[in-house]
């Protein structure tokens, strides 16, 4: 009986050793430089291309927000898209060197700003056009709630630093990057 009663609570010890955490906040997250990264403040933010033509194509900006440092994901967008899971919409931008033309019209980048001393990283249109090396970024919708305006996703990217100095880390490397519900205003 004493063997039945200890093996008893055995199986109950550990099957009630379950981690299954699930959060249902707005948030950006993901892993920089091989570190979890996660933004205290997440938002993101809409501007018509052009208001007058269609109000409803522009730019989307995301932007996450920890301590001093800020991640930024700028791509375009449609409101009148139909994003869900069975059908996201992938942007990517340097990925294919030898065809820039491919790219989409997009810019991510990751700052750190501390004390004056600023530390930019950027790719995307218009940033390292001349370099070897450009950096790539992918940023994937895989939802878009237009009743509430929020939008959830998948990002990854490798940005290159726009200053000159030689004691800085020539990039930084965001993989497994995911926002979720952020809302849009």
């Amino acid at each position: 009986m004493k063997k039945i009663v200890s093996l008893l609570l055995i199986l109950v010890a550990f099957s009630s050793c379950e981690t299954d955490v699930k959060f249902s906040d707005p948030g950006l997250q993901g892993r920089k430089d091989n570190f979890i990264w996660r933004a205290d403040l997440t938002q993101a933010s809409f501007e018509a291309t052009d208001p007058a033509v269609d109000p409803n194509v522009g730019n989307l900006t995301i932007l996450g927000f920890r301590g001093l440092e800020i991640v930024s994901l700028q791509i375009p967008f449609d409101f009148g898209s139909v994003i869900g899971s069975s059908n996201p919409e992938t942007y990517r931008f340097g990925y294919d060197n030898a065809h820039p033309e491919n790219d989409d019209d997009m810019v991510v980048g990751y700052s750190y700003q501390d004390n004056g001393l600023a530390l930019e990283y950027y790719t995307g249109t218009g940033f390292n056009v001349d370099a070897q090396e450009r950096g790539n970024a992918q940023v994937t919708i895989t939802e878009y709630d237009p009743i509430a305006k929020e939008v959830s996703g998948n990002f990854k990217f490798n940005v290159k630093y726009q200053g000159d100095s030689d004691i800085v880390p020539e990039n930084v490397n965001f993989q497994e990057g995911a926002f979720y519900r952020v809302k849009i205003y």
